[in-house]
């Protein structure tokens, strides 16, 4: 009961499950319930609770994640020690409240006091945050959850490339990176005043042509910028038109 004066906030149902399966994406979570449970039981000294004794299966030292490129993701985690590890499991979702998803398995070293180092890969091309764990698994099917990792999307691997650079304004190429459809590009090129020198808000790029060509005009030699937007991205690179 809560003290005198005091007011319980009234919590939605909805709400109550969405934090408790938020709850449950926490490392430790099951270990911690599983000890909470037993030492909450009416048996002081409950067999189960008494029986487990020693070191944890997987002491994990690190777990990380990078983004590649616009669709790759490479996870990385290292152990100091492993009792009966059988695997792991790596999970991913866009959500932890709505749950994960397995996307790889990696074969554990059984028992080792040797420090052991993974890696896995996950095709991944959200535009968002991805939030990843490791569901390590031992040998007789017992599990552990590693903590929540995130993981930018995509968007930040929109960019542009001039080639060659220099080059003469009719050879000059713009490779796009981090298009995965057909898509309607803004292009403009500025000179060292920031004036626009070429503009094109309507130009279509095919995901499958990833480069912009012959589009600008006769330009005298000196140093340039082009921006290109798509939809809420940005991309910026300087380049050097020559005789």
């Amino acid at each position: 009961m809560p003290a005198s004066g005091q007011i319980t906030p009234y919590i939605p149902p909805a709400q109550q499950t969405a934090d408790e399966l938020l709850a449950k994406t926490q490392g430790g979570y099951y270990t911690k319930r599983f000890v909470t449970e037993y030492a909450l039981s009416a048996d002081p000294c409950n067999k189960t609770l008494c029986d487990w004794q020693g070191p944890m299966p997987v002491t994990l030292v690190t777990f990380t994640g990078q983004r590649v490129d616009a669709t790759t993701v490479d996870l990385f985690w290292e152990t100091s020690e492993e009792v009966n590890n059988d695997h792991f499991l790596i999970e991913r979702t866009l959500n932890p409240a709505k749950g994960f998803e397995t996307v790889a398995k990696v074969k554990g070293a059984g028992s080792t006091r040797t420090t052991m180092r993974y890696q896995a890969r996950d095709l991944n091309d959200f535009d968002v945050y991805t939030y990843y764990r490791l569901k390590q698994v031992d040998a007789d099917s017992t599990f552990e959850y590693s903590s929540i990792i995130a993981v930018k999307g995509n968007d930040a691997f929109f960019t542009v490339t001039a080639f060659p650079n220099p080059g003469r304004y009719q050879d000059l190429t713009f490779k796009v990176t981090g298009l995965r459809n057909a898509e309607q590009l803004a292009i403009a090129v500025y000179d060292v005043q920031g004036k626009a020198v070429y503009q094109n808000d309507n130009y279509l790029l095919a995901s499958q042509e990833q480069a912009v060509k012959a589009i600008l005009p006769d330009l005298p030699p000196g140093k340039y910028s082009i921006k290109i937007n798509s939809k809420n991205r940005e991309a910026v690179t300087s380049f050097v038109v020559v005789p």
